[in-house]
Parts: structure tokens; C-alpha cells; sequence
């Protein structure tokens, strides 16, 4: 099997609601924050008000070319595919069901009952076994080799950044290293901890992006410490993926020092597939046969770019 690249985390999200006041009185994410000690102290507490004090901005793109390399000489491991079982196949495929009967080996029966139980889960509410999705992305980036050298895959890591002297946390369930540089992190969601004011996780993922660039930029066991950063990221919502890139300049992280980024240095955060349809909204579905091979295909070209830094 190929080996590729790739690195998740996941925690359950707990939005905290916390009013800021502006010349029109409280409001709830809006206005222009100011002071960098009225962030939270966690990222998974990040709304669009923070995020968009550090000048952090997410734009769709429509094609992978905009996010990975065109892949070269890539070869897909069929298991992977589950046997192209559609979303209802995998809704049944419990142990001892016969339909497991149908796939060719011991790799297609367990990721069919990993898919399983995220498929389950997905539909509950919140905090019902939340581990399945962890569990399937687990098996998933393991079996893609994001933990074999030169890549490393850290679980739970603490990663933090710093505007002036406040700082930031952020405890990323699974990320990817390289020479000590962090390259991917990865944020596992349960679809209904998600709500539309923290932008289904994104504002919690660009604090991460911004934790794990700062990491590389003032460690000094890094190769490269006080340069530019490109970080890549990946949101799992139960089964779906949507992949992000961000290049976060060296001024921009010089700048941290003093407070919030001036206006004319900005973060602009990669987003595919675009969430402008509702079929790709929360991203491409791996229990959609349709989608699966495209996943797998970003997950190579992944792994690859991550290869190349």
C-alpha cells in the first residue's frame, strides 16, 4: 500500500457565548476586538470576533490544484474504496451482519465497521460516543502511513501562540511533524456540537493554524524558525473532510510581539471543497462512494506535499 500523509485531532466542542461591547452595545461576534487579553485563553473557544482581530480570513477555492500539487505516480489502495459499499450498505454493516460477507478482506470488513459506528454516531446528539470518528480517522491516516518517518504523528499535542503577552492554547487531537516543524493538523467534529456563530469550527481551526505556525516560527530547534509558515488542516464532521492550507508570512508572526496584526498584514485560509453547496457544505462525504475516492486522493496528495517541505 502507498504511504501518505496525514494528521487529525479531535475534541468535543463546547462553545462558551461571551458579549462584547461596541458603540452600539453588546454584541455577540461582532465589532472589532482591541485588546488582545479579551481572547480566550483556548482556542476551541474561538469565535469570528477573534478570528478576525488577527486578520485570519477563509475564501474558497474550487480546485485541489489550489490547495495540494497535481499528484504524480499516484496508485490508490482499492481497499480503501470499502468495496464502493454505498452509505446504506455501511448503515448495516454491524459485526456479524452478512453484507461483511461481501468485502474481500480483514481491512475492507474493519473500516466498514469503523464507517459504521461514525455513521452511527453522526446521527445522535451530541456527546454519544464521540471517539467513532476519532477511531475512523485514526485507522484511516495509520493505514496511509502519516505516522511513518520522516513524517510523525502526535495525539493530543498543546501547541499556543502569543499576542503581545497574552497567550493562547490549543490541544490539537492529532498532528503531523516534520523535523520538529508542525505540517498538518487535523480537527474531528461531531455535527451537532456545530453551530452557525462559530462557524462549524472554523474559527476554533484558524486559531489552531495560527498555534502551530507560531510553534514552528520561535522554536529554536526548527528549521524554520523566523521564516514564512504554510500549515495544512483538515476538518472531519463524522465522515466528511474538508481540507484548508494557510500561509502565514514571517511578518505577520513578527508582528505578534506587539499586539494584533496591523491591517495590511493578513492570513488567508484555503478552503476545499468550497462550502457555497449544500452537497459540499460540511465537505466531501467519505460514506458517499461518489466522494471516496476523491478523499483518498486529497489524503495522497497530502501526505506528498507534506513529503516535499
Amino acid at each position: 500500500m502507498n504511504s501518505r500523509l496525514f494528521s487529525i485531532y479531535r475534541r468535543k466542542f463546547i462553545p462558551t457565548k461571551v458579549f462584547y461591547k461596541t458603540k452600539s452595545g453588546p454584541k455577540f461576534g461582532k465589532g472589532k476586538l482591541k485588546d488582545p487579553n479579551r481572547l480566550p485563553n483556548s482556542a476551541k473557544l474561538f469565535l469570528p470576533i477573534h478570528r478576525k482581530a488577527l486578520n485570519m480570513h477563509y475564501q474558497n477555492v474550487y480546485s485541489a490544484e489550489e490547495i495540494f500539487d497535481p499528484p504524480e505516480n499516484i496508485k490508490i489502495n482499492n481497499d480503501l474504496l470499502v468495496g464502493d459499499f454505498t452509505k446504506d450498505d455501511l448503515l448495516i454493516a454491524k459485526p456479524g451482519s452478512s453484507i461483511l460477507n461481501k468485502l474481500n478482506n480483514k481491512f475492507e470488513r474493519t473500516l466498514a465497521r469503523y464507517l459504521n459506528e461514525a455513521i452511527t454516531n453522526d446521527s445522535l446528539t451530541t456527546g454519544v460516543r464521540k471517539t467513532f470518528t476519532n477511531n475512523f480517522v485514526c485507522f484511516l491516516l495509520t493505514n496511509l502511513e502519516f505516522n511513518i518517518d520522516p513524517l510523525l504523528m502526535r495525539l493530543q499535542s498543546d501547541y499556543s501562540f502569543n499576542i503581545s503577552d497574552k497567550e493562547v492554547t490549543a490541544k490539537i487531537e492529532f498532528s503531523i511533524e516534520k523535523n520538529n516543524k508542525v505540517l498538518f493538523i487535523d480537527e474531528d467534529k461531531h455535527l451537532y456540537s456545530l453551530k452557525p456563530y462559530s462557524e462549524y469550527g472554523e474559527s476554533q481551526i484558524s486559531a489552531e493554524i495560527l498555534a502551530c505556525a507560531f510553534t514552528n516560527f520561535y522554536s529554536v530547534d526548527n528549521p524554520t524558525a523566523g521564516e514564512s509558515q504554510m500549515i495544512y488542516a483538515t476538518r472531519v464532521i463524522g465522515t466528511r473532510f474538508t481540507f484548508y492550507k494557510a500561509f502565514l508570512s514571517s511578518d505577520y508572526c513578527e508582528s505578534l510581539k506587539k499586539g494584533f496584526p496591523p491591517d495590511n498584514l493578513t492570513v488567508t485560509i484555503s478552503r476545499f471543497p468550497s462550502n457555497d453547496q449544500n452537497i459540499t457544505r460540511f465537505g466531501y462525504d467519505y460514506a458517499n462512494k461518489n466522494h471516496r475516492c476523491l478523499i483518498i486522493d486529497l489524503l495522497y496528495r497530502l501526505k506528498e506535499c507534506l513529503l516535499e517541505i
